[in-house]
């Protein structure tokens, strides 16, 4: 039974990695493995023409294992060399006879045939030991050292081609072999007459000479395996050989046998022993299926483990990075400066965050328990309800619109409120999330930017902009009523008199005085704006029965009520023009203003065309008449 007939090839295909140590880098380049299996890294140095050998490419400063397992197959063929050798020269001529040839050629022609690979190493066993325990039985020492040799190389001729591999795989047999047989003569004498000891010697002999067969032969070849592989040469040894022993003892006891047999029949009975070697070779070989069998499930398992494991720690990581992405979402959503909130499709707060009670004034709970339609303006929840309407339509992916929130102390939040939808597994409606952004503050900004551009900062009342921009909607308000509507176009007398006599400060208090009588004499629903220097205009209805000289009387009446008063060094007087709205003609509030401007003037002309004078101001009281 020979041990470990290594089989290596050579692989086509590889990367052989050259160092730059000029450049710091690996250079790849095409080479050949020396093992399938096993692939292993080349480290090559190629030296320049100019250095001879020094750079830019030079030996890594590190001896591989791969280098240290080839110095150990060149080891361990110097030591066979030499123990083949050694024997061949010890070897008497009495030990070579007749029946030794025929060993020898049963050996090699037989055990050959009959090995058994060894799983997951590329390494076989073979019945061939028997016949080695039986020469060192019949023969001696030196004899089973060369017959050892000799099958081993016959055996690797048959299954491999590098030589290398050839003289490394004798050279184990001859080593081990070797080791065997001095271990036996240091414990037992001769080995000549072995064969006759007394029984329990006998058996002492038989499994001394098996173990010590089966340390050195499996010793030496997982050595070598575990350089290749990079592996420890306990863990390499454990895994692939530490089984193998029971083939051992099994052999020593089939030579034993055998030898006992011939002693007592003779040579030529040996022809009666080859059923018993069949025996043993197939018992072997259904001992090595069941050993494959049990790996191939045990190699399955491995993976299989391996798999759930790595399944398992993708499952980890998975799970570690939803709960982190969870507590960012928590920690944005409760810590958000803005209100956010997640609402059920039916319009329920789900989860509400800090700064949403802070801006609609409720506490969480008290939001939990009611729904966005509580807190809405009402003349913003139809508006709220078509724009959830079209998200969960899927006609817009999101919508953001300005609304207003109903605080709980009363007041109105303004908000810039922006929805997006949530959908599960099924495409169907999950959740809304809604942003929610406090622009009250901006909203009053808006609203106070808007008056200074529609209110006339002097007097408080609507300028040019705000008069036309309001009386659109206030025609039509007029309209609804059956009134008609009238438009009054006034002028200050005397304003520039007043400005040039007693300063632009009293021309201010002149016209904010006026805007007051304007203001008294008008109803609250009617329009009166200042429309620039010393001009007034006004939008006022009045009834089917009333006249339209009767505004601008009201109006004289209350200026000479004001002057009567007499806390002042001039009177305030007014040239007025009217015009009437025609629904039949169409006219719009510009050329209803152009008329009554019109109309304006020509009072203002008869006024002084009947006063005939021009205003002086040498009295203590000064008339602002035009």
């Amino acid at each position: 039974m020979v041990f470990a007939i290594v089989q290596i090839e050579g692989r086509p295909i590889g990367q052989l990695r050259l160092y730059d140590r000029s450049r710091g880098t690996m250079l790849d380049k095409t080479c050949r493995f020396p093992n399938k299996s096993h692939p292993q890294r080349v480290e090559y140095a190629l030296p320049s023409r100019e250095s001879k050998g020094e750079g830019p490419f030079c030996p890594l400063p590190d001896m591989t294992r791969s280098r240290l397992n080839q110095i150990y197959v060149w080891i361990i063929i110097a030591a066979g060399a030499s123990v083949v050798a050694f024997s061949a020269g010890h070897m008497t001529r009495q030990q070579i006879d007749i029946r030794f040839l025929l060993l020898v050629l049963a050996t090699v022609l037989i055990g050959p045939r009959l090995s058994i690979q060894i799983p997951r190493v590329r390494a076989h066993i073979s019945v061939s030991d028997t016949f080695i325990f039986l020469a060192l039985l019949l023969f001696g020492g030196e004899a089973a050292v060369l017959l050892a040799t000799t099958e081993a190389l016959f055996s690797s001729l048959r299954i491999g081609s590098k030589v290398r591999t050839h003289l490394f795989n004798s050279s184990v047999m001859a080593c081990a072999t070797f080791l065997t047989v001095w271990t036996l003569r240091f414990c037992f004498s001769e080995t000549f007459s072995w064969q006759v000891v007394y029984a329990p010697n006998y058996l002492v002999v038989l499994s001394l000479m098996a173990v010590v067969q089966y340390l050195g032969n499996s010793i030496l070849i997982a050595t070598s395996t575990a350089l290749k592989t990079e592996q420890p040469i306990w863990s390499t040894w454990s895994k692939n050989f530490l089984w193998t022993s029971i083939t051992y003892l099994a052999g020593a006891s089939a030579a034993g046998i055998i030898a006992r047999f011939i002693g007592n029949v003779g040579f030529f009975a040996f022809s009666a022993t080859i059923p018993i070697i069949a025996i043993v070779y197939f018992t072997y070989w259904t001992y090595m299926k069941n050993v494959e069998g049990a790996a191939s499930q045990a190699e399955q398992a491995r993976r299989h483990v391996e798999e759930l494991n790595r399944h398992i720690a993708e499952q980890a990581r998975i799970q570690r990075a939803l709960r982190e992405t969870e507590e960012h979402f928590r920690n944005a959503f409760d810590y958000a400066a803005i209100g956010m909130a997640l609402v059920s499709p039916q319009g329920a707060w789900l989860r509400v965050n800090r700064s949403l009670c802070e801006l609609v004034g409720y506490s969480e709970p008290e939001l939990l328990n009611s729904n966005f339609q509580a807190v809405t303006h009402a003349d913003d929840l139809g508006n709220d309800l078509a724009n959830l309407y079209r998200l969960m339509q899927g006609e817009t992916p999101t919508c953001q619109v300005e609304k207003r929130y109903v605080h709980k102390l009363g007041q109105i939040v303004w908000a810039l409120n922006s929805v997006s939808l949530v959908r599960d597994s099924d495409e169907n409606p999950a959740h809304f999330i809604f942003q929610i952004q406090d622009i009250t503050e901006r909203k009053r900004a808006e609203a106070a930017l808007q008056s200074l551009s529609l209110i006339d900062e002097l007097t408080g009342l609507y300028n040019r902009r705000g008069f036309l921009a309001v009386t659109e909607q206030h025609l039509s308000a007029i309209r609804r009523n059956e009134k008609v509507p009238v438009v009054l176009y006034a002028d200050l007398d005397g304003l520039k008199e007043i400005n040039d006599s007693l300063g632009h400060h009293e021309g201010d208090r002149a016209l904010a005085k006026a805007a007051e009588i304007f203001k008294d004499t008008f109803r609250s629903s009617d329009i009166v704006a200042r429309l620039g220097g010393d001009e007034f205009v006004v939008l006022a209805a009045i009834g089917p029965e009333e006249h339209v000289e009767s505004l601008a009387v009201r109006l004289q009446e209350k200026f000479s009520a004001t002057n009567s008063l007499g806390n002042r060094p001039y009177d305030l007087s007014i040239s007025v023009g009217l015009a009437c709205f025609d629904s039949e003609e169409g006219h719009s509030i510009e050329e209803l203003m152009a008329r009554a401007d019109r109309a304006m003037y020509e009072n203002k002309r008869h006024k002084r065309t009947r006063e005939g004078f021009t205003p002086e101001f040498t009295k203590p009281r000064i008339e602002a008449v035009a």
